[in-house]
């Protein structure tokens, strides 16, 4: 499994999971903020699309916000981990992901509420799910199908969607 001779991926001893959804709350904040419907998004989608994003707003209400995922993986990195996160297990609600793509924002740098991203021992806690493996290293890999790439100092723009 340790192709790269990066982090210690063999003997991890660390689940990464993730509680809630990414992103939602970037999404739903997002969708509110833009008053006439996207080009290339037929009326009708967007107003289910803003509906759904006033129920988010509604139900995040006085919710803890947190930064990205991205920025969520990059803390855990600089405690001393090295990871490999299936971008695929990363859980999303398919509203926010459709907000997202129509606006040009990338759901994994908006912010959420109501989100976690933590190190576990085993077994894993029955309402989380596994997104990824840990161990001691540096390397921060994400995985999507075939495709693997490193993870990216998360931008500053994040803060602010």
């Amino acid at each position: 499994m340790n192709k790269d001779g990066g982090a210690a991926f063999d003997c991890a001893s660390f689940a990464v999971t993730a509680k809630g959804f990414a992103g939602s709350y970037g999404a739903a904040m997002a969708c509110l903020e833009i008053k006439e419907v996207p080009e290339g998004v037929r009326r009708d989608v967007w107003a289910k699309l803003k509906a759904w994003a006033e129920r988010k707003a509604a139900a995040y209400e006085g919710a803890e916000v947190t930064a990205g995922v991205h920025s969520l993986l990059w803390d855990i990195g600089r405690e001393g981990y090295g990871f490999r996160i299936g971008v695929r297990d990363i859980p999303l609600e398919q509203e926010a992901v459709e907000i997202a793509e129509a606006l040009g924002l990338n759901i994994y740098e908006l912010r959420s509420a109501d989100f976690s991203v933590e190190l576990c021992g085993y077994p894993v806690p029955a309402e989380a799910a596994v997104i990824g493996i840990a161990g001691k290293g540096r390397d921060k890999i994400l995985v999507n199908g075939e495709d693997e790439s490193f993870l990216n100092r998360p931008e500053k723009q994040e803060e602010t969607v």
